[in-house]
């Protein structure tokens, strides 16, 4: 009888243990690259005050900024922003260079027009940094169509007149991503992984004669998820047809993230096409496959009540300003 009272309790006390362990185990489940960063990304993104600074306010204020050239280095050496040093925007996530990049101090990041720089702005500033990208790039700089290499926007070559909408079309909902970068659970580290895998395998930028042409080719499964990042009421006026509207600074909140296909291609496209690179960035790095519409909504349409905002003028926003060789 004792023995028999005996195993029992050993049987009772096993089973406990098992189950201890068993709700230890899951308790202590390892969190998903996702998981960890996507918290960190919303925080950093919804309360970024400052990401773009415009020619003009950099140059009276010159000594108080870092500059990152983030421009090919043949381009660089053909002349830059005085004291700028040189991270092609493809490295600009790597240790090596992450370490040239000061923490106590404002970061301005430039390129040609203002799409990479943003890029570039935008995985300093989830790493960390107090960063803002140079509006229009090398463009606002100078006029001197050497340094500038590309050429800058341009209502002739650039601007069409294609169709807009303004009927809202209706959302579902998705699986959240489940991206793969690295085994920790420490945001920085994936976050370095993230940015680095996707500035070194991707295209930042789509054109809107590209985005037309795919939009109107008759074959509709190959048609991206469109996302205007512009403000509501700026969405209202009008946007590209079947175009969903997500705030560049809610681009990273889960409830939004929900209305995106992660097993299709994304198109994101704002104003000028700076705060659309934003959210383009904060895409691919939680694992989605995006690109942003080169020069916003000024490339697709000419209707100035669309538009809202003036598009790039050599007379208003170019200047002369001393560069560097």
């Amino acid at each position: 009888m004792l023995a028999r009272r005996l195993f029992i309790l050993f049987l009772v006390a096993a089973i406990a243990s098992l189950y201890s362990c068993s709700s230890s185990t899951e308790s202590k489940e390892k969190k998903s690259n996702f998981e960890v960063i996507q918290p960190v990304v919303d925080q950093t993104i919804s309360n970024w005050s400052n990401p773009v600074i415009s020619a003009q306010a950099l140059h009276d204020n010159l000594s108080n900024y870092f500059v990152v050239s983030v421009r090919k280095p043949e381009h660089y050496a053909l002349g830059h922003i005085p004291g700028a040093i040189n991270i092609p925007w493809t490295q600009i996530a790597k240790e090596d260079n992450l370490k040239k990049i000061p923490k106590d101090k404002h970061i301005v990041t430039y390129c040609y027009t203002g799409h990479t720089g943003q890029i570039g702005a935008t995985v300093l500033k989830l790493l960390g940094y107090d960063v803002s990208n140079m509006k229009y790039g090398i463009m606002a700089w100078t006029k001197d169509a050497t340094v500038r290499v590309q050429k800058a926007f341009s209502e002739d070559t650039d601007a069409h007149d294609f169709a807009i909408s303004t009927s809202v079309p209706q959302t579902k909902t998705y699986d959240l991503p489940d991206p793969n970068y690295v085994d920790s659970e420490d945001a920085m580290t994936i976050l370095k992984a993230a940015a680095d895998q996707y500035v070194s395998n991707h295209a930042p930028v789509i054109s809107a004669q590209a985005l037309f042409d795919n939009l109107n080719d008759g074959d509709t499964s190959n048609d991206p998820q469109i996302i205007s990042v512009r403000k509501p009421e700026d969405y209202a006026k009008g946007h590209i047809p079947g175009a969903i509207n997500i705030p560049w600074k809610t681009i990273a909140k889960v409830e939004n993230l929900k209305k995106i296909d992660p097993k299709r291609p994304v198109v994101t496209y704002c104003y000028t096409g700076h705060t659309g690179q934003i959210a383009c960035t904060v895409l691919n790095i939680l694992g989605y496959d995006a690109l942003n519409l080169k020069f916003g909504i000024m490339a697709w349409t000419k209707n100035q009540t669309v538009r809202v905002q003036k598009a790039f003028s050599e007379e208003t926003d170019a200047h002369d300003f001393q560069v560097e060789k």
